[in-house]
């Protein structure tokens, strides 16, 4: 075990991870004024209490009323004072013993292996552990710091501990969390009337996440033939779509991988070519609806092309099907429109909403015309969760500030500078770069090379994903970046081709 004086000495770093753990635990980190944030406290402000310490296999436990909690980390006098020397100056030199950098990375492992014993691996080996983020950076337990163009996979659009955000979720923790569908609560109300005011839709409904909006956008599809007494079976996909990880959602997503384990799925799903007209007419009368992504994320950030999605809404009216708009990942102001649907003009009779709408909390939400919406009967369809006031207190900020003019006009004119800089770097490779605002690919040759670049670009400080069939690097940062983030990571990705490629 480790000595008690030795492990506070160890967790020197690390008050922001035991915040998550322990009670009593409040931080309001300084942050840099930014010209789409408001103005942000001026220091660090830390408190942590535990009632106790112990240690149990090299692994410290915190333990607060009573219960033990598995913290990592504690937050120490040491990281105290730290603070309060950067409270006062900024400038003010960090010293790291090498011993606690020892002890850190030892209650690293230890945290590792305890998630290997307690946690499925359905997402595989983690190695890097995140202990608090702030704007456009996230800190791992060494305290290094990186420049987050993943945004949590298009989650975090207002970036990290907005401090906004940060204000409305708390005042409406401490006011009214939750009272589910049976009452109605202020901040799903004013969420929906936005959402409706701002686009083509006539009603709104909430849930929990993206594939959840999709499986309630199958439903409504279903029940809207069923109620003109045409039931209609046959739902139509786009190939590399990705919809989901439910079961019907699943049935529309075109990966093999994902799907193989789990079949039987939804059997009347077919899928045709993205952005190839000529495949249309596969759509008949018989196809209840046909679900698409105005640009595809998962499948390698492809916009569809404005001609393929006005034929295809002129196809879906020809046979009586509807048309649902997948804008879980594009959509709210990814592209650089509040709505992916304002790329082409084409109006759907569904859009499916997720990732950003809360800034960093789940939800999903599907809008949709007043004829789908008149066939849904109270029991249709409908969730505990949904619509919760605290998630809607966070929507209700984060699509306040998205959908401002010069919010969007910054998506705009960030996504061109990515990739403009872009195009100039991979230029000597001969490699695509392709998408809209903030949702950018870099198409490779293969998986191989992509994920090597991919790695060297962490291992130097700049997170990016990757799509399609592994060969796409995916860069999509919160869509409050400045041209000095862009910047920044144009270098950082310079010096990852130099290393890998």
């Amino acid at each position: 075990s480790i000595p008690r004086s030795r492990a506070w000495g160890s967790a020197a770093s690390m008050a922001g991870y035991v915040g998550t753990f322990c009670s009593g635990a409040g931080i309001a980190p300084s942050h840099a004024v930014h010209p789409l944030h408001p103005a942000a406290p001026p220091s660090i402000k830390a408190r942590t209490s535990c009632q106790s310490l112990r240690t149990r296999s090299g692994l410290l436990k915190a333990v607060s009323g009573g219960s033990g909690l598995v913290c990592g980390f504690i937050a120490a006098h040491s990281a105290r004072n730290r603070r309060r020397l950067e409270s006062v100056s900024p400038a003010v030199p960090r010293i790291i013993r090498h011993d606690v950098a020892k002890h850190v990375e030892s209650a690293t492992q230890t945290l590792a292996d305890t998630a290997d014993k307690c946690l499925l691996n359905n997402y595989g080996k983690r190695n890097v552990v995140f202990t608090r983020g702030l704007g456009h950076y996230l800190y791992d337990e060494n305290d290094k710091e990186y420049l987050d163009f993943t945004a949590g996979i298009a989650v975090n659009c207002l970036g990290h501990s907005d401090p906004g955000w940060a204000e409305a979720v708390s005042k409406q923790a401490s006011t009214l969390v939750h009272t589910s569908n049976l009452w109605l609560n202020v901040e799903q109300v004013a969420l929906g009337e936005k959402l409706t005011h701002f686009s083509f839709a006539d009603k709104a409904f909430f849930c929990n996440s993206g594939t959840e909006a999709n499986e309630a956008a199958i439903k409504f599809s279903r029940k809207f033939h069923v109620a003109a007494d045409q039931p209609r079976e046959e739902f139509v996909a786009f190939e590399n779509a990705f919809h989901g990880r439910t079961m019907g959602a699943l049935a529309l997503t075109w990966k093999q991988g994902y799907k193989e384990p789990f079949q039987p799925l939804m059997p009347s799903t077919s899928f045709l070519p993205f952005n190839d007209a000529a495949a249309l007419n596969a759509i008949t009368t018989k196809t209840c609806a046909v679900f698409i992504e105005p640009m595809q994320g998962e499948g390698g950030c492809v916009p569809g092309e404005a001609d393929f999605m006005k034929a295809l809404r002129h196809r879906c009216d020809e046979v009586g099907a509807l048309l649902v708009f997948d804008e879980v990942q594009c959509g709210l102001g990814r592209t650089g429109h509040l709505f992916a649907y304002q790329l082409s003009g084409v109006i759907p009779d569904l859009v499916t909403l997720a990732k950003p709408l809360a800034g960093g909390l789940p939800i999903g939400a599907v809008l949709m015309s007043d004829k789908v919406a008149k066939c849904i009967s109270p029991g249709d369809h409908g969730s505990t969760f949904a619509g919760a006031p605290l998630v809607c207190a966070a929507a209700n900020y984060t699509f306040d500030r998205v959908s401002q003019p010069a919010f969007l006009k910054n998506v705009q004119e960030m996504g061109t500078r990515l990739r403009s800089g872009l195009k100039k770097m991979v230029e000597p490779h001969d490699l695509p770069v392709r998408g809209e605002g903030l949702l950018v690919g870099i198409v490779f040759p293969d998986a191989t090379s992509c994920s090597a670049v991919q790695k060297a670009a962490s291992e130097n400080g700049l997170l990016v994903l990757t799509a399609g069939a592994g060969n796409v690097l995916r860069i999509a940062p919160a869509l409050t970046v400045t041209a000095a983030d862009v910047d920044l990571a144009l270098e950082r990705l310079q010096a990852a081709f130099r290393a890998s490629m």
